[in-house]
């Protein structure tokens, strides 16, 4: 099997375990694990400002950000593109399985109610989807080993605080994180497939 293939394989796993886990929530929505108050304690400005970075504000200034580096340094600009490309669609995806799946939020809110419905959390699709998505591209870059694992290690960070953010705010069910983190991590073995296949990456 050539690489391309297995990333395919693994976003397809991936996204059938998502929508599994869809279905578990229509059928069951007190799930155990969700009713557990482990996360969402209490609202801290550390979660608010997690939160905040994954919002489009925030996002659309990161890649006028890097798209500037990457032309400053005549590499192309077509990886922040494919990514913000990348965070736009997955962003639709999540929406429309929110419409399609119903889940009412939870009702310990601490922060400010957003809109919309809660499985999956499009907080947890962007923490893959753009954060992870950016710490594969450094991960696979040519920067020397020290810096290149203190990004990764940063923006991995990042993203898991992305998440946690949204329970300690009571804004999502465990779930919710879970199921956004399985449709972020299809999109992104797809993507890096995709990349492999038309010979644009050379993934180890």
């Amino acid at each position: 099997m050539s690489r391309a293939a297995e990333f395919y394989v693994a976003a397809g796993v991936l996204f059938i375990a998502f929508l599994a886990l869809g279905e578990l929530v229509i059928r069951r929505p007190a799930l155990r694990v969700d009713s557990a108050a482990l996360f969402h304690a209490q609202a801290t400005p550390l979660a608010r400002v997690f939160t905040a970075t994954g919002r489009w504000p925030f996002l659309l200034a990161a890649f006028v950000l890097v798209t500037a580096m990457f032309a400053a340094q005549h590499r192309g600009i077509w990886l922040p593109v494919l990514l913000t490309v990348s965070q736009l669609v997955t962003q639709v995806l999540a929406e429309l399985f929110k419409v399609h799946y119903r889940r009412v939020r939870p009702d310990y809110w601490i922060a400010g109610l957003d809109p919309g419905k809660s499985f999956p959390s499009g907080h947890a699709v962007t923490a893959i989807v753009f954060f992870g998505g950016w710490a594969c591209v450094v991960a696979f870059s040519a920067l020397p080993a020290e810096p290149k694992y203190m990004l990764v290690a940063l923006l991995v960070a990042w993203a898991v605080g992305i998440d946690w953010s949204r329970l300690a705010l009571g804004a999502h069910y465990l779930t919710d994180i879970a199921g956004g983190t399985l449709l972020g991590c299809a999109w992104l073995c797809a993507v890096l497939g995709a990349l492999q296949q038309a010979a644009l990456v050379h993934l180890p």
